[in-house]
């Protein structure tokens, strides 16, 4: 009988693991090629030059976003309303600062093997300092995810909505802090995975899409100080099914803004059973028309910085990427200025956020755009007692004989 428990126990944990793998293309890693033409159609009445979009024909599918996919998936085991913003208008108070508001549901695996919420606030100034208004490893219940569309509750805090315009309220009342920011939406929606029809495997497991840029007002009260706020945001929802947090040692998240009006996002899931495997995303938004999307690129740690709550975690602070494919190149540099650190020193899992400059450049077909931008950053890292568990090498070599027989 136990025999027959473990050998049922490994056959759930490689189907979990291949269908991730198949969905993230990460068993094989050679280069796919694109079922549609290098060559497009000209964009005609834009002054500056547009890279092809290597999805040109199916963009229209990754634009569409309903009602139900704001609101709460009652499957999902894990769900995260996310709003960032820089406060960057020329008459904005708090000029140059940032903020993120982020409603998280965790999995239970997540934390302890229990079930959590978080409600993470941070404000970031301009130079080092961050300020922690949230509240977090809270027990399940505590976020009220009622809908339709986006309709959540944390203790005093929430948000309303529905694309293209929500309204956040953010407080904390043993700091003396409530922000009340709108959304206007200044984009339309992108999808990474999910419900879109191109995009149709990752609807039975999980669901991500994001706004790449919002227009953001409002005010902030602190200390019984009032400021009038006004900038550029984000806005995404995520939410996973059944992708258990073991399979994992972190992620790489960024949103970017670039001064010609491009947007882009780039996502890197680590996975631990293949050496060097993840499962990422960089896409390119040069306008509400089209995008350009990779799946694989290089991503170099240039700087790193140790967790002063548990320094085992290591998290970026530089980043170069570069990527080549289909005669476009992209090379970026990432310098975080401002990183907030919470740490759940019991679960070794660290959270990383904190604003960026970015800088670099895109070429294409005689087309050189140099980049120029900011954005917000996100890394995730565990620190696992056995960093590679012998079942996880057993599914690698499977998985190997798989590819290579």
């Amino acid at each position: 009988m136990r025999k027959s428990r473990i050998i049922i126990l490994c056959i759930i944990i490689i189907s979990l693991y291949l269908s991730y793998s198949l969905f993230f293309n990460v068993i094989n890693t050679d280069d796919k090629k694109e079922p549609f033409p290098d060559e497009e159609m000209p964009i005609y009445g834009e002054e500056e030059p547009t890279p092809p979009g290597n999805k040109r024909t199916i963009d229209a599918g990754r634009h569409i976003l309903e009602l139900k996919d704001e609101s709460p998936h009652k499957l999902s085991v894990r769900e995260w309303w996310y709003f960032n913003v820089f406060f960057n208008e020329p008459e904005s108070d708090l000029k140059d600062w940032s903020m993120i508001i982020s409603f998280n549901k965790m999995a239970k695996l997540d934390l302890r093997f229990i079930d959590r919420d978080n409600l993470f606030i941070i404000l970031y100034d301009n130079v080092d300092e961050s300020y922690h208004f949230g509240s977090i490893d809270k027990k399940r219940g505590t976020l009220e995810d009622k809908g339709p569309g986006v309709n959540i509750y944390f203790e005093k805090s929430w948000a309303k909505g529905q694309y293209p315009n929500w309204h956040v309220h953010a407080e904390n009342v043993e700091s003396s802090f409530i922000a009340d920011l709108d959304f206007t939406a200044d984009f339309l929606p992108v999808w990474v995975e999910g419900r879109s029809s191109n995009l149709v495997i990752g609807g039975y497991v999980a669901g991500d899409y994001y706004i790449p840029r919002c227009k953001v007002e409002g005010n902030i009260i602190w200390e019984g100080n009032e400021y009038k706020v006004s900038g550029i945001g984000y806005h995404d929802h995520v939410w996973e099914t059944n992708i258990p947090r073991f399979i994992s040692r972190g992620w790489d998240w960024f949103n970017l803004h670039f001064d010609n009006g491009w947007e882009m996002y780039i996502s890197k899931f680590q996975l631990r059973a293949i050496r060097d495997a993840y499962a990422g995303s960089l896409t390119i938004s040069p306008n509400n028309r089209n995008i350009v999307e990779f799946y694989k690129y290089k991503m170099t740690y240039v700087e790193s910085a140790n967790a002063k709550d548990l320094p085992s975690l290591i998290y970026p602070k530089k980043i170069h990427i570069e990527v080549e494919k289909e005669g476009m190149a992209l090379e970026l540099d990432i310098s975080v200025y401002n990183t907030g650190e919470v740490v759940f020193k019991k679960s070794r899992i660290g959270l990383f956020e904190g604003p960026c400059h970015v800088t670099g450049t895109f070429s294409w077909s005689g087309h050189t755009v140099e980049l120029n931008g900011y954005g917000m950053t996100e890394f995730t890292r565990v620190k696992y007692l056995l960093q590679r568990p012998r079942i996880l090498q057993t599914i690698q070599s499977i998985l190997q004989n798989i590819r290579f027989n």
